[in-house]
This record gives C-alpha cells, structure tokens and sequence, in this order.
C-alpha cells in the first residue's frame, strides 16, 4: 500500500477540489465526485491504519510496562503524539480513598505550567467520587461520554472559574471529550482528551477511532492493575516467607538448645532411679520402689521424646549426615528381635524374621535405619494384642530391598490413615492417645530418615485386623548379588 500523507484531526476536507458549477460539463462532474469519493476513502483508511497502529502499540505497552503508573503515561503520550491532541489525562478509581486520582498526564510545558495553577502535584488533584458536579464524574456514573469546553467542568473543586480559563489559555485547549473506563461493570476511570479545536471538527471516522481505542485502553489499564496487584502479592508473600523461615531457623535452634539442656539432667535423674531400684542406696520398700520406678520409666520417655525432638532438629535444618556401610539387613533386623523378644514373650505374641540367607547388602547409616526398625517393630508391639503375632518380612525387589512389619493388631481407621508420617501425628483411640506415651513424631522421623537414603516408606491397614508398614532401600551399589538365584528371595 502507497505511504500516506500525514493527516490531523478535522483535516478531512475536501478542498482540494474545485467546487462544481453550471459550466461543469458531466464528464467533470463525474471525474470530480469520483475524487472526492477516492479521497474520502484514502482519508478513512489513513485513519483506520493509524488506529490499527496505535492498538499495536497499545498492546506493546503492555509487555513492555511493568506498572500501572507506566502503563498509563505511555498510553496517555502515545494517544497525543499519534493522534495530535493538545493532552490527554487519566484517572483512576480509588474505591479505598473513594475518590478519582489522575495517574497520568501529558508532560508538555503548557500543561505542567497549567499544573502548577492547580496547586497539587497531580497525584495529589484528587475528586471525590460523590462530587456530582465534576463532569468525570458523571461520565462514570452514566457511563458515557461527556464533552466540555470549559475546563472547570473536570477541575472541580480544585479550582475556581478564573484559574479554570487561566489554565485553557495557558494549554491552548479548547475542547474536552471525557471517556469513561469501564469493563462489564467494572469503572476503571477516566480518560480526559483534550483537543486544541472544536469536537465538531472531528470526522465520523476519528470518533470512531477513538471509540474503538478506549476499549484498549480500558483492557490495558485492567491488565497492568492485575500484574501490579500479582507482583505486589508476590512481594509480600516473598517476605513472609523470609519471616517464615527466620521463625523457624529460630525454632529449630530453641529446640535443639532446649532438648540438650533437657537431656543432660534427665540423663543424670534416670541413672540415679536405676541405682535406688537397684538398691544401690540400701534396700527399698515395696510402695518406694513403686514410685521409684514410675519415675524411671517416665524419664526414659521423655529422654526418648528429646531425642526425637532433635532428630527432628537436625532432619529439618539440613544437618543430618549419613555415615554410609554396607551391612546385612537381617543382621540388623535380628539384633532389634532379640531385643522385642523379652517384651513380646510376656504377652505370648509371636515375633518373627523372614528373610533369606543371601539378601543383598545394603549401603545405609546403620543407627538411622536400627532407629526406623525399633520404631516400626515396636509400634505393632503398642498395638498388638496378647496372642497376637507380628512379622518381618525381607525380600530383594528389583533394586532395593523391600522390608514389611506385619501385625495383628487393633490397624487404623480409613480417616486417620492421612495422618501416618506427619509431626505430632496422633491417632484418635490408638495406643498412645490412651496412654499418652507417644509424641506422634516416630513416623515422621522414620519416612525422613528412609527418604534420605533414597527409599520410600508406606502403610496399608485395616481396622480391627491389623497394619503392615513397609520400607524399601536401595541395594548397596545396585548390584544384586550374585548368588541370589533366579527367583530366589524375591517378593511377589
């Protein structure tokens, strides 16, 4: 398409031609009316592509800006300087303020000289949004578009009629066509034109134009609101979670500071239980020794209860080191049943090891996995009944070894299934709600520590028939052994 010649508002004339007259023969006539109609045409399609341009534009500046404050300057600069305003101003809707606060304004010298007339920085020019004598504000009541040559007509209260006719002078504007913002029924604001002729002056199709371009704008000035106010958000929840993560640094420390200041005087009272029990003090009577030992067995607990305090501690501050052997997994399984056996034979519930000779070594910390299995084993003793029987079972399983603490006991309700592996994980009517020996974290500290070693730990329970947990860890090296047989110690 030919370049255009530049074109102005209101220069569509059509005086280039010469006018038509009696002596007009009608071969002129026809030659005139076709220019003139091929000139309308040319002069509308100008228009056209240049509102096609600044739409383009208007949807750069919202890529490009990243403020709301920046997006309406630019819009409010590019509308003047493509369509040759005087100025252009806009307003935004401060519903917390309940007022209408300009934002942007052309920054030409006759309007920051008309600026400094009214008194305020621009920010500060603010409207009340139940002044119904302001015209911009009207214009977002009826929502529609309001024209004024008289510039108190937007200004007031700001200023009185003599600074009003000061500030046109100085600014050289004529007219004001005030278009509201608005989206479905959403007021955004205002957007003030001002125009240094009569609206008259104004084509069909630069009315049109300028119809079609408040519809961008309102969609621009949307878009950069909802960025500020997502970035802001961002902001905020970015701080917090600073504070957030001060609070628990600081917890962490309170806690692991607390728990070793706890442990070494519970340490001290349950060694001097054990010697009075043992009647290393001289011989107790029957209710002392009672006593006694209610207060031995509540300081093993709460030395066990610190301990878990800080293994959570050093699990949630990073600070867990694995001291990584290879070791046989049913040797370490074996070592914690001879441990049970002494509690489980009182109660006549059978404790068992399944697992074949040639299991796989695996490459674990060995206190960290001892701590999950004693952990395991000794919530199915809990919940166990007398007559009851719990299983360890061991198998190679593709890559890693697959461990399952089988029990008969009480199991767990389908709602509370949710609550296995999680702090201070507690089981309404379970073993440790009743007694209140449990700190709901044992679980907890085992899927951490079976996590680290690249495992991962899971239940299954049916209440009244019993639970089975189960862990898998890597094979030391991913390299099954070779003696295993095809078929051998495989679960399936």
């Amino acid at each position: 398409m030919p370049a255009q010649d530049p074109v102005r508002i209101g220069s569509a004339q059509s005086s280039k031609f010469p006018p038509l007259t009696d002596k007009t023969n009608d071969d002129e006539v026809l030659i005139a009316k076709a220019s003139q109609a091929i000139y309308k045409q040319n002069f509308e399609l100008s228009i056209r592509n240049k509102t096609l341009l600044i739409l383009r534009r208007l949807s750069d500046i919202t890529t490009q800006a990243k403020s709301v404050a920046e997006v309406t300057q630019l819009i409010a600069d590019t509308i003047v300087r493509e369509l040759n305003f005087a100025a252009a101003i806009i307003t935004l809707v401060d519903k917390k303020a309940n007022v209408l606060r300009p934002v942007a304004m052309t920054k030409s010298p006759q309007m920051l000289e008309g600026l400094k007339l009214v008194g305020k920085p621009l920010e500060e020019a603010v409207i009340p949004l139940d002044d119904a004598n302001n015209l911009t504000i009207r214009a977002i009541r009826d929502v529609e578009q309001k024209v004024t040559d008289n510039i108190l007509d937007i200004l007031t209260p700001l200023v009185n009629q003599e600074t009003a006719d000061s500030i046109k002078r100085i600014t050289k504007v004529k007219t004001i066509i005030i278009y509201p913002l608005v989206l479905g029924d959403r007021a955004l604001g205002v957007l003030s034109l001002g125009l240094s002729k009569n609206v008259d002056d104004l084509s069909r199709m630069e009315k049109e134009t300028l119809s079609e371009l408040i519809g961008m704008v309102a969609i621009t000035i949307d878009h950069a609101k909802l960025l500020e106010n997502i970035q802001k958000t961002n902001s905020k929840l970015q701080v917090a979670n600073q504070k957030l993560e001060l609070l628990d640094k600081l917890k962490n420390e309170f806690v692991s500071l607390a728990s070793h200041e706890l442990r070494t005087p519970m340490t001290a009272i349950k060694s001097y239980a054990w010697l009075v029990l043992n009647n290393k003090a001289g011989p107790l009577e029957p209710k002392a020794k009672e006593y006694i030992n209610r207060v031995y067995n509540s300081t093993e607990r709460l030395i066990h209860l610190v301990n878990e305090m800080l293994d959570i501690s050093r699990i949630e501050s990073g600070k867990v080191q694995l001291k990584r052997e290879n070791i046989n997994l049913k040797n370490l399984a074996s070592d914690i049943l001879n441990e049970f056996q002494a509690k489980t034979a009182e109660l006549h519930i059978n404790l068992s090891l399944d697992a074949p000779d040639n299991l796989p070594e695996v490459s674990i910390d060995r206190e960290k996995i001892r701590q999950v299995l004693e952990n395991l084993v000794g919530n199915a003793y809990k919940f166990t009944p007398q007559d009851g029987t719990i299983r360890i079972i061991m198998r190679a399983k593709d890559t890693v070894i697959e461990t399952s603490i089988i029990d008969t006991g009480h199991g767990i309700r389908a709602e509370d299934m949710a609550k296995l592996f999680t702090k201070f994980g507690r089981l309404e009517g379970s073993y440790v709600t009743i007694t209140g020996s449990g700190s709901g974290l044992g679980l907890y500290i085992c899927k951490q520590y079976v996590e680290l070693h690249g495992g991962n730990i899971t239940a299954l329970s049916e209440y009244g028939k019993g639970s089975t947990f189960t862990f898998t860890l890597p094979i030391a090296q991913h390299i099954v052994s070779p003696a295993l047989q095809p078929g051998e110690g495989q679960l399936h």
